[in-house]
């Protein structure tokens, strides 16, 4: 298969700094975007998004992560991991980048180092993702990365002006990371 630039961003996933909370900020207060990620947010002022950053830092066996750009030094993003279920040794992974950053293989960069992240630091042996059905990108980028459909979850997600959303469930074994 041949390889395009875009898919050769280079990314370093690095735990979250003081400097990253207005990129993170402006993120989790993008509620259109938040829907698209199976996200609503209860609150979105500055104290809710630094608990928010906290919970996220703190959870037991995930990860939350910001993407950062090792040519420019910049972060693009964040990934996580959560519902973490340890004797299982599975977790659901989530990759959210700014609107500047999409489409450049920053996502792909990005999913490929949580995916060993996840392997070698968690050691998860499977990660797991639900995505909107409707969120071709995503679908897309997961399935080229190893992930695997494996159902339909109709009516699983409320957004934010309440409308219902099916979504589709997705799995990667890691034995080989």
């Amino acid at each position: 298969m041949e390889s395009h630039a875009p898919h050769q961003a280079s990314v370093r996933l690095r735990p979250v700094v003081d400097g990253d909370r207005p990129l993170l900020f402006s993120l989790r207060r993008d509620s259109a975007l938040q829907s698209l990620l199976l996200t609503v947010a209860d609150a979105t002022d500055d104290a809710a998004l630094d608990a928010w950053i906290e919970r996220r830092r703190s959870e037991t066996g995930g990860a939350f992560l910001v993407i950062e750009d090792q040519t420019s030094g910049k972060a693009a993003g964040y990934v996580q991991i959560t519902q973490v279920h340890l004797r299982n040794a599975t977790g659901y992974g989530g990759l959210v980048l700014a609107e500047g950053t999409r489409g450049l293989g920053f996502g792909r960069a990005a999913l490929a180092e949580l995916a060993l992240h996840a392997s070698r630091v968690l050691g998860l042996r499977k990660l797991m993702a639900e995505i909107d059905i409707d969120n071709a990108a995503s679908v897309g980028l997961h399935l080229s990365l190893g992930y695997r459909e494996v159902g339909l979850l109709e009516a699983h997600f409320t957004d934010a002006n309440g409308i219902t959303r099916d979504v589709l469930l997705f799995e990667r074994r890691l034995e080989d990371e």
